[in-house]
Order: C-alpha cells, then structure tokens, then sequence
C-alpha cells in the first residue's frame, strides 16, 4: 500500500516513511494475529472432534478457545478494514466536495475516531482491571486475553486514524488516500 504518490513522499521528508512504517506493522500485526487466532480455533476444534470420535469423551478445553481467539480474530479483521479504508463510509458527499474541503472533513473524522477510540481503548483496561480474576474453569486462562484483544484493537484503529489524518494532510488529493469510489461502498 503506498503512502504518497511521487513528490508528496520528498515534501513530507522523514513523515511519510514513519507512518508507512507504522501503518505496516499494524497491518501486518492485525493479520498474524487474526490468521493465528484463526488456525488455534480450527486446530482446538480438529483436536476435540478426533478425541471425542476415538474415545467418546471430549478434551474440554477447545469450548474455550473461541472465548479467547474470537475476539483475537474480529479485532484483527476489524483494524485491517481501518487500514485498507474499507470500513462502512458514506462518501457520496467527500466525492463532490472541493479538495480542500475534503482534507478538512477528513481530518476531522480521522481525530474523532483517534479520539473516539482512545477513550474507547482507556475504558477497556479498566474493564480489564475488573475482569481480570475471571477465568476460564479447564484452561485456567483468565478473561483478560479476551478483553486484552477489544483493548489492542480499539489503539490499533486510534493509530490508524492517527496515520490516516497524517497521510490526508500530506496528500494533493486528499481522496486518493484511501479509495472513495461509490462501486467500492456498495
């Protein structure tokens, strides 16, 4: 995914490499995550159907993993829409104004949802905090690996809008920073 076409990286001088940076190691975090939590879960559910059909009795833990890795797996996918700009958007409206209008309308919508989400993410590890003598009876695991996940991906979505905000200001066109085509909304 490039950043800035041409000579808005050269303007942006050290700006642009660091938010391509970051916005690559949220993306690729996201997705390891999200195919590992994936994997676990098909693998837990592979294990317990291959005890359960050789001795009848089931192993128990695997009806916990999907408390755990599922929200692992939604956050992941979740962050990932963040990134590729493919989450719900109205741009009907973005596609008709002037640029600089544009710009200015995004970058607020970008600090709302960095705001939005960092309040979001601080609520989060205070629900951590509440839940965190929670735990799962077989796998002993507690709550907080679950609620950790809500937690991560609402400051992974924070620092996206942080990058996205950054990457709008830099760009002559502010709508070729994510694709904003009324074919790619529907």
């Amino acid at each position: 995914m490039e950043i800035l076409p041409g000579r808005e990286t050269a303007a942006a001088g050290f700006l642009a490499p660091a938010v391509s940076w970051l916005d690559k190691i949220v993306a690729y975090s996201a997705a390891i995550l999200s195919m590992g939590a994936l994997v676990v879960l098909f693998m837990a559910l592979m294990a317990e159907v291959i005890v359960r059909y050789l001795t009848t009795k089931g192993l128990g833990w695997p009806a916990e993993m999907p408390n755990l890795l599922f929200p692992w797996l939604v956050m992941g996918g979740i962050v990932l829409a963040a990134q590729r700009g493919q989450h719900i958007a109205v741009s009907a409206g973005l596609l008709m104004m002037r640029p600089n209008h544009a710009r200015l309308l995004l970058v607020a919508m970008q600090v709302l949802i960095a705001v939005t989400f960092i309040y979001l993410g601080q609520a989060g590890i205070a629900v951590i905090e509440v839940t965190g003598s929670e735990t799962y009876p077989i796998s002993g695991i507690t709550a907080r690996w679950a609620y950790l996940a809500v937690v991560a991906g609402f400051f992974a979505i924070a620092l996206t809008a942080i990058t996205t905000g950054v990457r709008v200001m830099l760009a002559d066109d502010p709508l070729s920073v994510q694709a904003l085509t009324p074919e790619e909304d529907i």
